[in-house]
């Protein structure tokens, strides 16, 4: 058995020791260049006031008063202003209010949007030029999915932007610069083994990242326990019976094994092998804070009633936030700040009573046991990639699962959703694999120290193992030619003079 373990480590160091040293590598990287998204926020700032005096022609024959409506909001769009329904069932629909028409993006439409959205963008009089019509590339797989298909532009700025259009509500979706697909490259690409072509293939692509993560907790389990049990105090004060790299693979392993193989597991646990952990979502609160669905008729009245409204004079979007069932609007400023107003336009604050009803309504019978104003972190919810609201009004249900939630405090619309399982993904995913147990571990650079010591241990241990597999492995195979050499008979002389004689 114990020969078994050693062959088996052997011969799996080979096999994912590459794989090791590899997510080391591209996890360093990824502490400092993540992969391109844009945030909501980010997408705003880029965004010029809405050109009220041309708004709002939006009685439009192709949707019906009644028709249900998710969301809506109105932006700027090539210098008019225009309104981007989400309906049940169907794409997302954008009118042009300012010529009561459905807006149609074509390639020529999308350049013109992409020209005009460009200098804000990258801060640079950029020209775009159009790379193709496309469902996804590696920049957008997995993602935008309502927005497809996708208008792709290369500019001429510095940063060598590459903008994409959305097919569907023509606005300006994403981009993503040289500095950040060069890193990605060598960070989250082979770290997530996010190949376009493999993680269009949702299913393959899970269960390898899923197998692969098993075979690297296989080949650090059995090294952790091979490595324990040869540490015996021997002749002249020594532990470990290897020398030269044997010796200092065996002691960094000692060290560091541990910490590698919670992030081997932990990477395995954000995956959610089938079903593991799994959260059951947070859909159905939403809809019970929201209320009933807004009709198109109503949507349509309010734009016709606010946009002479001093609220919304100076702003640069305006986007729906319904509230047990009734119609309200988050009202963005060109200074980032968000107010929220009513149907008629005028400024309707959230007062405690609101938040406290939506409360009643997301614990739909199951009562609640605490509830109020967070002004800072906690436990479960924590600023990740910058990315933070607060203040925030968190619930907790008096469910089985202790079930949390987060409010937006000027919307009152679900920013994040914490059942057992998903408390429990925080822990063993985040904790140990972010190393993000408390705020003064997230805080940098304490956080940059502790995981770049860790990490660089880690890669350590990769390298020397993945070296000595390797070196190992060559010798087995010189040995295994010699002894079949050995075994081989020489043709013997007469043979080779009778064969010489037919010919």
């Amino acid at each position: 058995m114990w020969q078994a373990l050693v062959i088996t480590h052997r011969y799996l160091g080979v096999a994912a020791g590459a794989l090791m040293v590899m997510w080391f590598l591209s996890g360093i990287v990824m502490m400092y260049v993540g992969f391109p998204r844009v945030t909501e926020t980010e997408r705003v700032r880029t965004l010029e006031p809405i050109a009220w005096s041309m708004c709002c022609r939006s009685d439009v024959r192709s949707i019906a008063g009644e028709d249900q409506v998710l969301a809506a909001s109105v932006e700027n769009l090539g210098g008019s202003p225009a309104l981007t329904l989400r309906r049940p069932g169907r794409p997302d629909t954008t009118l042009d209010l300012a010529r009561q028409a459905v807006v149609r993006v074509d390639t020529a439409q999308a350049q013109s949007i992409a020209r005009d959205a460009a200098p804000r963008i990258t801060r640079w009089p950029a020209t775009p030029e159009f790379t193709g019509q496309i469902q996804t590339d590696q920049w957008t797989v997995g993602r935008l999915v309502r927005d497809r298909p996708l208008f792709r532009f290369a500019l001429d700025d510095p940063a060598r932007t590459i903008l994409y259009v959305s097919g569907t509500s023509g606005r300006v979706v994403h981009w993503t610069t040289a500095t950040q697909r060069f890193w990605n490259w060598l960070g989250a690409i082979p770290h997530w083994l996010y190949f376009a072509d493999l993680r269009s293939d949702v299913v393959m692509w899970s269960e390898i990242v899923i197998w692969t993560s098993l075979v690297g907790t296989f080949l650090t389990a059995i090294g952790l326990y091979i490595g324990i049990s040869q540490l015996k105090l021997r002749s002249k004060g020594k532990f470990s019976p290897y020398r030269g790299w044997f010796y200092w693979h065996h002691m960094i392993g000692l060290v560091f094994g541990i910490v590698t193989l919670t992030w081997v597991v932990s990477g395995l646990i954000s995956m959610n092998p089938w079903g593991f952990l799994e959260s059951r979502g947070s859909a159905g609160a939403q809809s019970r804070i929201a209320g009933e669905p807004l009709r198109w008729d109503a949507v349509r009245a309010s734009l016709d009633e606010i946009r002479a409204q001093p609220a919304v004079t100076d702003s640069v979007r305006l986007g729906a936030a319904p509230l047990a069932d009734r119609l309200y609007w988050l009202v963005t400023g060109r200074d980032g700040d968000i107010t929220r107003v009513d149907a008629a336009g005028h400024p309707a604050p959230l007062s405690a009573t609101d938040l406290a009803e939506a409360a009643g309504r997301i614990s739909a019978g199951a009562g609640v046991t605490e509830q109020g104003m967070i002004d800072g972190e906690d436990a479960y919810y924590f600023r990740r990639d910058d990315a933070l609201t607060l203040p925030a009004y968190r619930v907790i249900l008096g469910d089985e699962d202790g079930t949390r939630y987060y409010l937006d405090a000027v919307s009152g619309s679900l920013l994040q959703r914490a059942d057992a399982n998903a408390r429990w993904h925080r822990w063993l995913f985040g904790g140990l694999h972010r190393i993000d147990f408390t705020a003064w571990m997230r805080a940098r650079p304490v956080w940059d120290i502790i995981v770049l010591f860790l990490m660089s241990g880690g890669l350590a241990l990769a390298v020397t193992g993945f070296y000595l597999a390797l070196r190992r492995v060559w010798s087995d195979i010189v040995r295994v030619v010699r002894i079949t050499s050995k075994r081989t008979p020489a043709p013997h002389p007469a043979t080779l003079q009778s064969k010489s004689g037919d010919r």
